[in-house]
């Protein structure tokens, strides 16, 4: 995949390159009173960035503020020419589709819609978002499609070749703030834009993800992560996040701390736990041999900010509630990793968190987990965690007992458990070593345990898998495996095993 080259890197840049407004005029694109304000707001933006007449940075002192008249005059714009300012930008960004000029409109509409980056007194979740989804403009806005949220998401989805990155991480920051600002009643027109808004911010960010621009481009996995965080607030964009295929590709992100802020991880972390409220996104987690799960507890694990900690925990526990969040449980598919999750809580635990509710979420956590325990059977415990895709060492799994009781149970819905053993094994999906091991391992234990359970296993293919698997390349994939080919061929294994 080839990146188009970002012009601009920096909202400072965009403000300071002036476009050549009076080209659009005499193209008739736009006005001289567009310009003249277009001008206007730009002076004070810069005054707000900070920065002086030749682009530089008016004051580098820690904590510098933005001189006092041009904060008064920013609030009076908004404020007292709010429609006006609302109706120049975005009939800019709906009639001139130059990258300079486009990107030079979002960099001012960004400054108008996060007030708080630059007034100080502005309440906290201040935002001129308001403006925008609430602008009544002279008429064109008023058809479906043209008003902020179609107009902003067009320029979102411009063909590769015909934008910047930074036109991407604006357009979706400012799309996104209006989707939060929505209009809790709204006619049918605005309804509509506000669903299709919430679709082209999320299959936006899921295609960015798929892309793997990011491998390319440092600042898309924070304006992409930062743009789900804000969406995934709304539950209808949760599920197209899971239908999309969102958690597998957010995954990979939980393991990236070192490389990544504290704020992308926090913002990662928020994205799982919003879209652990959803049933299909937690199946979606669960699935792949729990590998979300797994990701989840190693980013709480690692963490050092309390704030990626809390998110990380709430997810977890959204995921393991035995009666679900929703009303519907996953948590039957969370069993492989009990274990492994209650040493995770325990440790958290010791370390006396002063965040309350990070203390008592991870008390709940850990009661939770100590009642499914006590609620479930060593079977149903066995069985839940083979359909999990993912194994670990637990109890059962070398306990001769465990073995001399219920290996028939193998065999019941025609063979359903071994087949998912034998499936496991059979190098159709990327199965982490431990997996492959204590599955090889149940294979051959089956073999010796149940009637004729040599000649199942080899049958649903069970030997011409473990025999490859005794080339592997990890040690105890191939002790095992080299354990399995013997049980499976020596129909005496128990007395052969005895004497030796």
């Amino acid at each position: 995949m080839t990146l188009t080259t970002t012009t601009t890197s920096s909202t400072r840049d965009a403000l300071m390159r002036e476009p050549a407004w009076e080209s659009f005029v005499r193209g008739r694109l736009m006005n001289e009173e567009d310009v003249a304000r277009l001008t206007k707001i730009a002076d004070v933006a810069r005054a707000l960035t900070m920065l002086d007449a030749d682009g530089d940075v008016a004051d580098r002192r820690p904590g510098a503020q933005p001189s006092y008249d041009a904060v008064t005059t920013m609030r009076a714009t908004i404020k007292h020419h709010g429609d006006a300012v609302c109706e120049t930008l975005l009939g800019t960004l709906r009639n001139v589709g130059a990258v300079d000029a486009t990107e030079h409109v979002l960099a001012l509409m960004d400054v108008v819609l996060f007030q708080r980056a630059w007034d100080a007194s502005a309440k906290e979740g201040a935002s001129g978002a308001e403006l925008f989804v609430n602008h009544v403009g002279s008429g064109a806005e008023e058809v479906l499609g043209q008003d902020a949220y179609g107009t902003v998401g067009r320029t979102l989805e411009r063909p590769e070749d015909a934008s910047s990155w930074f036109i991407k991480e604006k357009a979706s920051r400012a799309l996104a703030a209006m989707v939060r600002a929505r209009p809790k009643k709204a006619n049918e027109t605005k309804q509509t834009s506000v669903k299709g808004a919430i679709r082209t911010l999320t299959r936006w960010a899921v295609r960015e993800l798929r892309s793997g621009a990011h491998e390319m481009n440092e600042r898309v996995i924070p304006a992409v992560v930062g743009t789900l965080a804000m969406v995934l607030e709304i539950p209808e964009a949760r599920e197209l996040a899971a239908s999309e295929g969102a958690v597998e590709l957010l995954t990979p992100l939980l393991h990236s701390a070192p490389s990544q802020s504290v704020q992308v991880m926090y913002e990662v972390a928020l994205c799982f736990w919003l879209m652990s409220f959803n049933t299909n996104a937690r199946r979606a987690m669960c699935a792949r041999g729990a590998m979300s799960v797994k990701a989840l507890m190693a980013c709480a694990a690692s963490a050092t900010k309390e704030k990626v900690i809390r998110v990380a925990i709430l997810a977890l526990k959204n995921i393991t509630d035995r009666h679900g969040v929703d009303g519907d449980a996953v948590g039957d598919n969370f069993t492989a990793v009990d274990e492994s999750l209650r040493k995770v809580v325990n440790n958290l635990s010791l370390r006396g968190f002063e965040d309350e509710e990070l203390s008592s979420t991870l008390t709940e956590l850990d009661e939770d987990l100590r009642a499914r325990r006590k609620e479930a059977s060593s079977w149903e415990r066995y069985r839940n965690e083979v359909m999990s895709g993912s194994l670990e060492w637990s109890a059962a799994h070398k306990d001769e007992g465990f073995w001399r009781e219920c290996a028939t149970k193998l065999t019941d819905n025609n063979c359903q458990i071994l087949r998912v053993l034998i499936k496991l094994v059979d190098g159709s999906e990327t199965m982490d070593p431990k997996t492959l091991a204590v599955a090889i391992h149940d294979i051959g234990e089956f073999a010796v345990h149940y009637p004729a359970g040599r000649f199942l296993a080899n049958d649903l293919g069970g030997k011409d898998h473990a025999m490859r698997l005794m080339s592997h390349e990890d040690d105890e994939v191939r002790k095992y495996a080299l354990m399995c080919v013997q049980k499976l061929l020596v129909s005496s294994w128990k007395s052969l095993s005895a004497n030796e």
